[in-house]
């Protein structure tokens, strides 16, 4: 009979060799146990990874996107209450306007004129509005608060209207500095004449949004207030009380299409934000079904995974009493 046995130092290079694949198994499966994510992906997807890398570009293409939507989203909503605000003043005035022009007298047309340039600044105020140190209504040029000062206007509305006392050429020389761009473009609006770029909420989706405070409709809504404040004694001294209650007059039906004006452009705005939450929806359920298909291909299963380092502490247990009894071989023993 055949008898074929190992030398000392074979066994031990054996038993050694062992030890140190048993360990690399181990040290692996608890890598693969703390991560989560299999050892042996190459094998695992017959070695196509393509799949894989596909998978985790779209994950960060609508990660990416989430960012840009949140962030569309925030921009709206502030912009949204900025104008709410004007709104709101030019109809509540407008509305107080009408109501009292058949009773108007001096006192009542100039606390209507004095609320009038309140609400004037607290327009230009409203429309040089920020949201993290960018302006809203300013175009591409966001670093750029877009109006001068409520004051700065009217000495330059008393400056055009001052020799004039009939309401109607005050309004119409009003109204042609307001459209002239020799007059509130250059006087007023610092801001760029380019709207901001549409910005791409998702792969399909994106939202333009092209505010800016020398659109029309915010300079009717600062015109009206404007030619309210104007029937006051602080600029027109000349104007008689019915000259006076005449201006608030027509200031107050410029209020009026002022309201309307804004709330279309409102209602603009709400579709985007509708739009903006619609495509939230979409990004937020497409990143589930994307992160879910990942997990299935790339995860390990915790239970096999346990299971496999208790087999590999089980079998390095036996080699270590397999090695402890195998140096304690010697001929004395033997014999």
């Amino acid at each position: 009979m055949n008898v074929t046995s190992f030398g000392d130092m074979a066994q031990f290079l054996l038993l050694r060799n062992r030890s140190v694949e048993l360990n690399k198994t181990l040290d692996t499966l608890t890598e693969e146990m703390s991560t989560g994510v299999a050892s042996n992906l190459p094998e695992r997807l017959g070695g196509d990874l393509g799949f894989v890398a596909d998978l985790e570009r779209s994950i960060s293409k609508l990660g990416s996107y989430k960012v840009a939507a949140q962030e569309a989203s925030l921009f709206a909503a502030t912009a949204q209450s900025y104008l709410e605000r004007i709104n709101d003043n030019a109809l509540n005035l407008g509305a107080d306007i009408l109501s009292l022009s058949s009773s108007a007298n001096e006192t009542t047309a100039q606390e209507l004129s004095s609320q009038s340039m309140t609400y004037l600044r607290e327009a230009v105020s409203n429309l040089n509005g920020q949201l993290s140190g960018r302006s809203l209504f300013s175009g591409t040029a966001t670093e750029t608060t877009p109006l001068e000062s409520a004051d700065t206007m009217m000495t330059a509305l008393v400056a055009e209207v001052g020799a004039l006392t009939d309401p109607d050429s005050i309004v119409t020389a009003v109204d042609n500095w307001f459209s002239n761009p020799a007059g509130f473009d250059t006087v007023m609006y610092n801001g760029s004449t380019s709207s901001m770029a549409a910005v791409r909420i998702g792969p399909n989706e994106e939202v333009n949004f092209s505010l800016r405070a020398d659109d029309d409709r915010f300079k009717q809504a600062m015109k009206s207030f404007a030619l309210g404040a104007l029937a006051s004694s602080n600029y027109l001294s000349g104007l008689s009380t019915v000259e006076a209650s005449g201006l608030v007059e027509r200031a107050g039906e410029q209020m009026v299409n002022a309201q309307s004006d804004l709330t279309n452009v409102q209602s603009d705005l709400g579709f985007i934000e509708a739009r903006i939450e619609e495509t939230q929806t979409r990004n937020a359920a497409a990143l589930t079904s994307l992160g879910t298909t990942l997990n299935d291909l790339i995860l390990s299963d915790p239970a096999e995974t346990s299971s496999r380092i208790k087999e590999v502490e089980f079998q390095l247990e036996a080699l270590y009493s397999i090695t402890v009894r195998s140096s304690k071989l010697n001929l004395l023993n033997y014999m």
